[in-house]
Order: structure tokens, then C-alpha cells, then sequence
């Protein structure tokens, strides 16, 4: 380096670092706020940070978060989470500050106003309170991709969580059919030409670009990093852990004592209830060899019939506390319920029916934790003959068994929590 680049690079970092030179206020803001931000206690501990999380009204993308606010919340920082209304509780039990999307939606939302005002209530909403709280760092779920556009404007770093395995273009590529034609559906459903331009996303609008396009420095993904689709595919930006479920509360009692095993769970998950698959259960498992806990969803099951003494039918069920019991479990293949079912080491029968479940189903018979099922219209011989060689299958067992331990030893929240520390 001569003397004179030498010299000026001394007056340019002189002038940035006093603020001195052209647009130095954002940079000063940034100076002044990571200064502030930070105490020096034997030489480089972070003062507690103030952290924005924004996610959609979904209970699959919302509820596997929420551990994360608890953990950073018990970490001494202050953490407000932007979701709909109807998410207040749940959020609110973790310590969080909880703010609502407010005037930007409705209260008392329809499916399809959910599909198509939520990724703008949640953008709008969190750059309202960002400019006027001030935070350090912000949280989004992948399915909000803007979420990153939303740090950008703050001119804050962010980080990403995945409710599902992380999307890269090999996983993508390799991915069922139906999972693609799943992902370019929603993106018809969701974002107007008017909101894309609003967000300032023109050109990586869609699932396949927002998510697969962009990528923070830091992607917390949900579920056992052995369960990750072309898990070469992504770097060390990536980090994998299997939050431990809690137990939920509630006044329902379900008489395990009383129940002959082996048992069976059904569960199709909180979105799909139908009256003419539960009826094909109860004609299928009654009077057999079975106990079956059978979750009725919307549909009461005081409507069903008369029930076989061996089913046991609720319209909800702590679905935890239910797979400690449980020895199969007939699932649509969530990645909420996949992932309880596999912290507690039960084998599954997998019955996807969209979206993630469909590559999520595929995973689970590839390492040989389930058998797979044909979804709607099912055949209740179909599923009894199933349940039947997973109830019996002892190294189908043994394989769950295997995970359970795996995710026992993967990193904790507290690693987690050290990791977004350190981004900031």
C-alpha cells in the first residue's frame, strides 16, 4: 500500500468513525447502539438484547418457535413477538411481550383472509414496531421469507428458524412432486402483485426464491440434523436441534391404566377433521387386538355412533403425553407431530396429505421409522394391516429408539441462544 492510499485510508476511517463522512448517521446509529449494547464484564459479555420475532398465524410455523422465546427470555433478554391475536396465550406463557398485528388485520379472520393479508400484517406490523422499538436483532420463520427485508430496513442482522427440514436447491430438486406443486400453489394464495412490490421483493416473491435465495447468517432448523434432506447441501450457517415437548395441561383424563396394549394413536393433526375417516377407524379397529386414542378434531364424537369399548375418541388429546403411552401412531406427518413422535421413540404410520408432510412421510420411511399409507380416500383394512406390521416390527422399534437418543444428545436451547448472541 503506497503512502498516499496509506494516508487516506487513515482520514476515511477517522471521518467514519466520528461520523464525519457522508451517510455516517446510520453508521453512528449502529456504533452508539452496539456501544450501548454492550457491558465489559472480564472483557466481551453481551448486555441483554432487545429481540423482535415475527411469524404467521400457523400453528405448525408458530408453535415450534415458542421454545426459542422462552429460552431467550430466561436468558435475561427482552423479547417481542409479532403474531395474530390468537396466538397471544401460547406466546405469552413464554415470557414474551406480545404485539398483534393490529390495524393491519382483522380479529376475527376467514382461511382465506388469513392466506391472503397476513404476510403484509406481519411486515407492516414489525417495521411499526422496529422503528419504534429500537430492537437489536430480529427472528422470523422461514414461510415469512420477507422477514429478512424487514431486518434489511431496520438495518439490523436477523436470524432464520425452519418449523420444517431446510430448504436448499438439491433438497428442493430431490423433493416429491407433489411437495413443489404444494409450494407453488401457496405462492398463488398468499402475496398480491401489490404486496410484492410493497415488500420490495419483486423477483424473489416466491417460496422457491425467498427462502431458497436468501440466507442469514444464522438458520435454526427443527428437527434431528439426521432428518435433513441433502444435509451436504448446507453449510455450517445451519444448526439443528429438537426442542424437548413439554407436557401439556388440560381436564382432559385419558384412562391409560385401563387400556390393553398395544396402542394405537390417530391423529390427522389441528387442521384436518373428517367425519367419514374417523368412522372407517372405528369400523376397522373396533373389537381388535388394538386400544386406539383416535382425535376427532372438529368433529364431536358424540356424532360418531355408537364407539367400540377399545376406542377411545377425543375431539383433542395432549398429544405429548399421549405418544408416552403410545407404541404406533398414525400421523398425516406434520413436523411438529413427527418430531414429538420421534423424541419419544414410537414408530409411525405415515399418511400425508400436503405441503411438508408429503416430503416429511418420504424421510421417515427412507430411514425406516414408518410405513407409509395411502392418504384420502383410505381404506380401513388398508390401515389395520399397517398398523399391524409396524406394531410388530421390532427393529422398526429399535430404529425410533435410536433417534429418541440421538435428539436427547443434540444441542440444547441454551447452545441455540449462544449462537444468536454471538450474531450480535
Amino acid at each position: 500500500m503506497t503512502y498516499w492510499r496509506l494516508s487516506g485510508y487513515v482520514i476515511f476511517s477517522w471521518l467514519v468513525r466520528n461520523g464525519l463522512f457522508f451517510g455516517c448517521k446510520w453508521y453512528r446509529i449502529i456504533k452508539d447502539r452496539n456501544s450501548a449494547n454492550r457491558q465489559m464484564t472480564g472483557g466481551n459479555q453481551l448486555k441483554k438484547l432487545h429481540i423482535l420475532m415475527v411469524n404467521l398465524p400457523y400453528s405448525g410455523h408458530t408453535n415450534p418457535t415458542l421454545p426459542l422465546a422462552k429460552a431467550l427470555v430466561g436468558r435475561g433478554h427482552s423479547v417481542t413477538y409479532i403474531n395474530a391475536e390468537a396466538f397471544r396465550e401460547p406466546v405469552e406463557k413464554t415470557g414474551a411481550k406480545f404485539e398483534p398485528y393490529g390495524k393491519y388485520y382483522p380479529e376475527h379472520p376467514t382461511e382465506n383472509q388469513k392466506k391472503r393479508m397476513s404476510f403484509r400484517a406481519a411486515f407492516d406490523t414489525a417495521l411499526e414496531i422496529g422503528e419504534r422499538e429500537n430492537p437489536d436483532l430480529l427472528v422470523y420463520e422461514m414461510f415469512f421469507h420477507p422477514g429478512i427485508e424487514v431486518a434489511k430496513r431496520l438495518q439490523i442482522p436477523c436470524v432464520r428458524q425452519f418449523s420444517q427440514s431446510a430448504w436448499s436447491e438439491a433438497a428442493w430438486n430431490n423433493a416429491p412432486k407433489m411437495f413443489r406443486l404444494s409450494a407453488r400453489l401457496i405462492d398463488r394464495q398468499i402475496l398480491s402483485y401489490d404486496d410484492i412490490r410493497h415488500m420490495g421483493i419483486i423477483g424473489r416473491s416466491s417460496l422457491h426464491d425467498g427462502i431458497i435465495g436468501a440466507k442469514p447468517e444464522l438458520n435454526i432448523v427443527y428437527l434431528p440434523e439426521q432428518f435433513q434432506p441433502e444435509r451436504d447441501s448446507l453449510d455450517e450457517k445451519y444448526v439443528f436441534t429438537v426442542p424437548h415437548p413439554e407436557r401439556e395441561t388440560g381436564e382432559i383424563k385419558i384412562p391409560f391404566d385401563e387400556m390393553k396394549k398395544p396402542i394405537v394413536y390417530i391423529s390427522l393433526g389441528s387442521i384436518i377433521s373428517n367425519k367419514g375417516f374417523c368412522k372407517e377407524c372405528i369400523r376397522a379397529f373396533g373389537g381388535k387386538e388394538f386400544s386406539v386414542i383416535l382425535t376427532t378434531g372438529k368433529i364431536a364424537p358424540g356424532s360418531l355412533g355408537k364407539i367400540p369399548p377399545n376406542i377411545f375418541a377425543y375431539s383433542f388429546v395432549p398429544q405429548i403425553e399421549v405418544l408416552r403411552h403410545a407404541d404406533v401412531f398414525l400421523t398425516h406427518c406434520g413436523m411438529n407431530s413427527v418430531n414429538e413422535a420421534l423424541c419419544a421413540g414410537v414408530p409411525m404410520v405415515a399418511m400425508p396429505f400436503i405441503n411438508d408432510q408429503v416430503m416429511n412421510a418420504a424421510r421417515l420411511t427412507e430411514l425406516g421409522l414408518a410405513k407409509r399409507v395411502r392418504s384420502f380416500p383410505s381404506s380401513g383394512r388398508q390401515l389395520l394391516r399397517t398398523v399391524r406390521e409396524v406394531a410388530a416390527d421390532g427393529e422398526m422399534k429399535a430404529r425410533a429408539e435410536e433417534m429418541r437418543r440421538v435428539i436427547e444428545n443434540q444441542p440444547g436451547m441454551d447452545s441455540i441462544v449462544e449462537k444468536i448472541e454471538n450474531i450480535v
